[in-house]
Formats: structure tokens, C-alpha cells, sequence
């Protein structure tokens, strides 16, 4: 079967201190993904989910006064180390996308590669370094021996 385009996939790397687990489940828990995933500095975001193979998840987005809303389906869920789901956000970028995020454990901690096709991925690039360097952040100052703490 043909792909619907010619777009290279986006493919990043980022490494953590952290369980595995951990970075996963920030992948799926409304109070942790609304910290980092989509988020700004100035934004305001409100994240559902439905974490099952066919279940679908929205992010709102309240940006200077405007909703932007960030939608899809997940279409596989191996925890904790493969999420796979579509995603949409008809204000940044045409098309359905498929992200994938693979999470390996390491010596140090755990190591994430995302994967998004199905779309003009330069339009998303810089994005997704940012969120992921807000998860990086956010994961790594609010974990402890204990486990996760977000206060």
C-alpha cells in the first residue's frame, strides 16, 4: 500500500533519569499530560482520555482567547513501553498524523524515540522538542524516590 504522501517521518530522541513507567503514564494521566503536552507558558489546557485501544483522547487549549482543540485515537497501548495513537489539530497542521513512542529501559533510566508520519512533520518539529523538554523537565524535578510527586 502507497502512503498518502511523501512526507519523511519525524523521528526524536530523548533521554530520562527516570522509570519507564513514569514516562509513560505521563503520556496518559490528565493531571500530569496537562503540565506538559501542548502546554505553554501562557496557555491553559483541560486533557480526556479514554487509555484503551480505540479509546480517544482531546486536549482544549485556551490560547489568548482562542479554543484549539487537539484530538485523536489511540490505536495501541503496550505499557510501558509503546503507545501509538492518531492526532489531529486542524489549526497547526493538515491531515491525520500517527505518533508512535517507544520507551526502552537503560542503565540510567529509560529512553523515548517518537515517531510522527502522515503529515508535513516540519511544521511540528520544533513543537514537539519543546514538549518533550517540558516532560523532561517536569518528570525529572518532580520524581524522587518515593515516585511521583506533582504537589
Amino acid at each position: 500500500m502507497k502512503p498518502e504522501n511523501d512526507y519523511p517521518p519525524l523521528q526524536l530522541e530523548y533521554f530520562f533519569s527516570i522509570p519507564v513507567e513514569t514516562v509513560f503514564d505521563a503520556w496518559l494521566i490528565p493531571k500530569i499530560a496537562e503540565k506538559w503536552f501542548f502546554k505553554s507558558e501562557t496557555n491553559q489546557l483541560q486533557f480526556t482520555s479514554d487509555p484503551q485501544k480505540g479509546g480517544k483522547f482531546q486536549m482544549r487549549e485556551l490560547s489568548d482567547g482562542e479554543i484549539i482543540d487537539h484530538w485523536g485515537e489511540y490505536l495501541e497501548i503496550n505499557k510501558p513501553n509503546k503507545l501509538v495513537f492518531t492526532l489531529e489539530v486542524p489549526k497547526h497542521f493538515k491531515g491525520i498524523s500517527t505518533v508512535t513512542v517507544e520507551i526502552e529501559k537503560n542503565d540510567t533510566g529509560c529512553v523515548l524515540r517518537l515517531t510522527q508520519s502522515g503529515i508535513d512533520t516540519s511544521k511540528t518539529k520544533s513543537n514537539w522538542e519543546d514538549m518533550l523538554k517540558n516532560l523532561k523537565k517536569l518528570l525529572e524535578d518532580n520524581f524522587n524516590i518515593s515516585g511521583f510527586n506533582l504537589n
